[in-house]
């Protein structure tokens, strides 16, 4: 069993447009609508992959209730605890003729104190029986910037393994608690470096720093340009393989799916960091959030080569 944890959930709602005109009339040509938030993206990847998932969180008002019915739809469990808040919507507007992406992101609720301590409560009876977890997305409000860490620290205690993709303070502070891994982009290293921008090499140190304070996996997302993964073992640069991209939306929450899945299964770790880069691959091909075809992650797994940089 692995379960995601999405704090901030959403509906997810895709518009497609021929040509996206700002300030003008827009005809929608197709609508598609899922339980949206970066640990629902992870939780639907890993059902396509075989796994037995589940996924917790907060989920409030009319939305909340509809984020339950399309997770049931799914045929995945959920166990989200109810707030008092509204959960958000996120739309999607696809441009078809420019193949341009706009996103529309509500805040969403506000959660109490007493709505965290329920999920406290929750992740560490939830840690005495599943050892895999997925911490994704951003933090809602009313939550402090260690909340992550917090999770960590209670799944470490259980002796189950936490994966933590967020940015800003969320993944700074999470960092702190050491996950067994982490997936940051290049920008929200730079962020947390308090720089604009970053090279190869401070991408190197950074992972390499990560990894010598106790993070096993240190997987640091480079979009077209493919990945670099730091562990016990050494540096490593993979590429990405060559696709028609869509929709960019939800490819880091399955490349998480598919990092969790690997390791989850104790694949071999470049066979796990393959499947990492070609779920996000697949998922970029298609509008939809947070789908992957099996076959064509196979492909895309043996166009994908795995090179070592230098020992560590």
């Amino acid at each position: 069993m692995i379960t995601t944890i999405t704090l901030n959930t959403a509906i997810d709602q895709v518009y497609e447009v021929e040509s996206l005109d700002v300030g003008g009339t827009n005809r929608v040509s197709a609508i598609t609508q899922e339980a949206g938030g970066k640990g629902m993206n992870v939780a639907k990847v890993l059902q396509y992959l075989g796994a037995e998932v589940n996924v917790g969180g907060f989920a409030g008002g009319t939305n909340g209730k509809k984020i339950r019915q399309l997770l049931k739809k799914r045929a995945i469990p959920s166990e989200l605890i109810t707030v008092s808040g509204e959960s958000r919507i996120c739309l999607t507007v696809l441009d078809s003729l420019n193949s341009e992406v706009t996103e529309l992101l509500e805040s969403g609720p506000e959660i109490s104190i007493e709505e965290w301590q329920s999920m406290l409560e929750w992740v560490k009876q939830k840690s005495k029986i599943v050892k895999w977890f997925a911490l994704s997305g951003s933090l809602p409000k009313g939550l402090p910037t260690t909340a992550y860490a917090e999770l960590i620290q209670i799944i470490h205690a259980n002796g189950a393994k936490a994966v933590l993709d967020s940015s800003g303070d969320a993944l700074r502070n999470g960092i702190e608690a050491k996950p067994f891994a982490i997936k940051p982009n290049e920008h929200e290293i730079a962020a947390i470096l308090g720089k604009t921008a970053i090279t190869e090499t401070e991408l190197l140190e950074a992972g390499g720093r990560f990894v010598s304070e106790g993070i096993e996996h240190v997987c640091l997302t480079l979009g077209e340009e493919g990945a670099i993964f730091v562990n016990q073992y050494g540096y490593f640069k993979a590429n990405a393989p060559s696709i028609d991209v869509i929709n960019t939306v939800g490819s880091g929450d399955a490349f998480v799916g598919g990092l969790l899945y690997g390791l989850a299964q104790n694949e071999e770790i470049s066979t796990a960091y393959k499947r990492a880069i070609a779920c996000g691959s697949v998922n970029a091909m298609y509008r939809a959030i947070g789908f992957i075809d099996l076959g064509q992650v196979e492909v895309l797994m043996e166009q994908i080569t795995i090179e070592k940089i230098k020992d560590r």
